[in-house]
């Protein structure tokens, strides 16, 4: 199992993430979805590969839900802890 986390951008109605979590879940692969709100993220649960970050994003595009853009590890695999990755 595979888990993507992805952070929202702007602040989120409920009804818009019930919206974003029920368009995430009718993917094939899609085991769980789950909201939380500080800060706005969905934490989605995949099965195997599929659907990839990208699918994802654009089926939340699709619903008016943006996401903020991945953010990479450091090359060496460490962090100071000050960008989050």
């Amino acid at each position: 199992m595979k888990n993507e986390i992805l952070t929202l951008l702007g602040t989120i109605s409920a009804e818009a993430a019930e919206r974003a979590c029920a368009s995430l879940k009718a993917l094939p692969g899609v085991q769980d979805v789950a909201f939380s709100a500080d800060p706005a993220r969905l934490h989605v649960s995949l099965d195997g590969t599929t659907p990839s970050r990208a699918e994802l994003m654009a089926v939340l595009a699709k619903a008016g839900v943006l996401v903020e853009a991945e953010q990479r590890a450091h090359a060496s695999g460490s962090c100071c802890g000050g960008c989050g990755s």
